[in-house]
Parts: structure tokens; C-alpha cells; sequence
């Protein structure tokens, strides 16, 4: 994943689909209160100790309007395209937000941004791990007088122990990322759709005079076309 890129892979049993890893699946794994056979080292694990065996699968001729809805309804962001048990290929929301079909979406960001959690950059591992799970998988790491400093994603949350003995868990700050893409509360979908696609990034903070106002993410983009 960190090589390529990535946000999921499928594990393979000769042609088939055995399962699927995701990057919530790793990163929420280093909860602390989580049972102690969760806590050991990730690479002593087989893949089949996290992989989720329920796969959902599209067929090659479904519509990307389908697949949307697909993607919304069963609250995922991938899936595979199987024809008659043999795996075709893989759509991800990042394929989508580059469709035709979103790129029609034409709203202001206050009628789609919302409220995202905040912690400090001291805020532990745990906390952040609480907060992403009661929220959008997003949370903003807020410095001196409430200014963005910081975020952190899925993405920075699964790779965090890259390099790291595995009892020893960062603070925010140590794994956030900065600076943040930011868009005015001015600005329009088409803008927020444009800054995902060519930066390769999930969601957006707006901002107004440097103070944070919320956040739109992929799914609020696609929950808004599939309407």
C-alpha cells in the first residue's frame, strides 16, 4: 500500500477472491484497549487475521450510476469487478470523483462542508483513533489559537508505525500532515473536485481568514451526485 500507493488490496487464493484488506483495517488495529492478540507486531500477522472475507463485487457492464450507489449504500470506497468468478480489474472512489458524472456537481462548499473533529498535536494515538471513528475518518490537528496546524487521515493512521517498534505510539502531531490543502468558503464543488483529483487527495478543509470552518470529503462529493 505504502509503495504503491494504495488504500486496499485483494488477497488472492489461486483465481479467486479470498478477501480484502483495507487501510482502516491496519490502522484502527493499533487501538491500545483493543484485545492483547490485536497488539503484536503487524507483520507476525497472517493477511487472513484482518482480511474481510465479504466481498462485495460489481459486474463489468454495471453503470458508474449504479456503482455510486453501490459504493453509498453499502458504505465502502472499492470494490472489485468480477465476470463469472474472475477479477477483471478494481474501481475505487478516486476512479469515480474522476467521471463525467461528478464532474457535473456544481454546489457552494457550505451546502456540502461539515464539521470535522479536532484534536492537538499532543492528543494521543487513542484519541485520534476515538475521533476518526465518530467522525469522517478525518480530524484536524488545531494549533495555537485554533488554526489549522495539521491532518490526519486513514492513510497517515495506517502507515504511522512504519519504522516504529509496535508498543511505541505517536502523538498527532508527530503524524499529521502539513501544510494542509486548504479551499476558501467561497469556493464551489467543481473546485473541491478539481483539488482531489489532480492532488491525489481525499478530502478538503475550508477555511475563512485562516480559521477552520469544516471539511468536504469524497463521500460527501458523491452523496451529493447520487442523490
Amino acid at each position: 500500500m505504502l509503495k504503491h500507493h494504495i488504500s486496499r488490496v485483494l488477497i488472492m487464493d489461486r483465481d479467486r477472491i479470498a478477501g480484502i484488506i483495507t487501510k482502516k483495517d491496519i490502522g484502527y488495529r493499533l487501538r491500545r484497549y483493543d484485545p492483547a492478540w490485536r497488539r503484536r507486531p503487524l507483520d507476525n500477522d497472517p493477511v487472513s487475521a484482518i482480511m474481510s472475507r465479504d466481498i462485495l463485487s460489481m459486474s463489468p457492464d454495471s453503470s458508474i450510476h449504479d456503482a455510486l450507489m453501490f459504493m453509498v449504500t453499502h458504505q465502502i470506497s472499492g470494490f472489485p469487478v468480477v465476470d463469472q468468478g474472475m477479477v477483471l480489474g478494481i474501481v475505487t472512489k478516486s476512479d469515480m470523483m474522476r467521471s463525467s458524472l461528478v464532474a457535473t456537481l456544481d454546489l457552494p462548499v457550505t451546502g456540502v462542508m461539515h464539521d470535522v473533529p479536532t484534536v492537538t498535536r499532543k492528543h494521543s494515538l487513542d484519541h485520534v483513533i476515538d475521533q476518526m471513528k465518530d467522525g469522517c475518518g478525518k480530524v484536524v490537528v488545531a494549533g495555537e489559537e485554533g488554526f489549522l496546524a495539521g491532518l490526519i487521515s486513514e492513510s497517515d493512521l495506517t502507515f504511522s508505525q512504519e519504522g516504529r517498534d509496535q508498543l511505541e505510539k505517536p502523538l498527532a502531531g508527530e503524524i499529521m500532515r502539513s501544510p494542509v490543502i486548504t479551499l476558501p468558503i467561497s469556493a464551489r464543488t467543481g473546485e473541491v473536485i478539481a483539488e482531489m483529483t489532480t492532488r491525489h487527495i481525499s478530502s478538503i478543509v475550508i477555511t475563512s481568514d485562516l480559521e477552520i470552518k469544516g471539511i468536504i470529503t469524497r463521500d460527501d462529493i458523491i452523496g451529493e451526485v447520487v442523490q
